[in-house]
């Protein structure tokens, strides 16, 4: 099997000092699938919530108005898709969308849910799950992996 690394290589435009780009060339354990133009991961265990996922265009665009029109297009649907999967496979009361680029130069698409019982919501949730701190809910690199697994054998590893 090829992996998504080898494919990526292949097919996108890479910066050599771009973060997201070097994730893209490497094994990365938060990978959770490949979608179109776009690849999928869960965010690291210090963020501390389960269910935070990356959109990462393949290639390196750095603004919305460089995304081709293939690019544009296929955007929403998977937003939406991977917003009610993750209203079914955690029970989200809210999905919270944004892009910053502040620190990456790599355009991205956070996804960050919330849970019923969740002792933060709203911008406080966003600011610390999207900020160096977390969330400070306790969660572990096993509840993140076990995420992934359930979602990579619900979606044979792809969303179409």
């Amino acid at each position: 099997m090829e992996s998504v690394r080898g494919k990526l290589k292949e097919k996108a435009v890479l910066m050599s000092n771009c973060k997201i780009c070097l994730k893209e060339q490497s094994s990365d354990p938060y990978f959770v699938m490949e979608i179109g133009h776009y690849v999928i991961y869960h965010a690291p265990v210090e963020k501390q919530l389960v269910g935070y996922l990356y959109v990462e265009p393949k290639r390196h665009v750095e603004s919305w108005h460089e995304l081709s029109s293939d690019e544009k297009s296929e955007l929403p649907e998977i937003i939406a898709q991977l917003e009610k999967m993750l209203y079914q496979e955690i029970q989200a009361e809210r999905v919270y969308t944004l892009t910053v680029g502040e620190v990456v130069r790599h355009l991205h698409i956070h996804l960050i849910p919330r849970c019923a019982g969740d002792a933060i919501d709203g911008l406080e949730l966003i600011q610390r799950a999207a900020g160096p701190m977390g969330t400070g809910q306790p969660v572990s690199k096993a509840d993140i992996q076990q995420f992934i697994e359930r979602v990579q054998v619900l979606n044979g590893k792809s969303v179409q």
